[in-house]
């Protein structure tokens, strides 16, 4: 007989043993592809983020080259590739005859960094190689020719796509 009185297979291996065990080797493989990244890729799409930089002179904007790879200054992550600047004098608040004033320091501008990436979804962040970016985060970055520091004021990106993504 195939299966005995007692549930066993020739009378040697037992039926719920032989459950179990490919109950086991299924969750083994399970976590194998979870861990390892085979179970699938996370969903990227599209960002085009801008970090502000205040109150250089107009030598420091004239390294910030379009086309040029942005890294995290502090974490070496990816951040993507700068794709545009654009500057304007620099403001600042300032006191003057007990009152406050806005004024233009010579020579100083405020630079708008334009930097296109492809971002990771994490759902409700998004993430460059490990960096998570926000609006009014403050950013250490570096080009092949420049540093920057600033914080990020605007970010684009696809809300239908990134609202599906959940």
């Amino acid at each position: 007989m195939l299966i005995d009185e007692k549930g066993r297979l020739f009378g040697k291996i037992n039926l719920l043993d032989i459950f179990f065990v490919l109950i086991l080797i299924v969750a083994l493989f399970g976590v194998y592809f979870f861990l390892s990244g085979h179970g699938g890729s996370a969903a990227t799409m599209p960002v085009t983020y801008t970090v502000e930089v205040q109150k250089q002179n107009q030598v420091y904007f004239d390294h910030i080259i379009q086309g040029e790879r942005v890294t995290d200054g502090v974490t070496k992550a990816f951040m993507g590739t700068i794709a545009g600047l654009k500057t304007e004098p620099a403001k600042v608040v300032t006191p003057a005859n007990d009152k406050i004033v806005l004024a233009q320091p010579e020579g100083k501008l405020d630079g708008y960094i334009t930097i296109k990436a492809d971002a990771t979804v994490n759902y409700p962040d998004l993430v460059l190689d490990g960096e998570t970016i926000k609006i009014g985060k403050e950013v250490a970055l570096r080009s092949e020719s420049a540093a920057m520091r600033g914080y990020i004021v605007d970010i684009k990106y696809d809300s239908e796509q990134f609202r599906r993504m959940k």
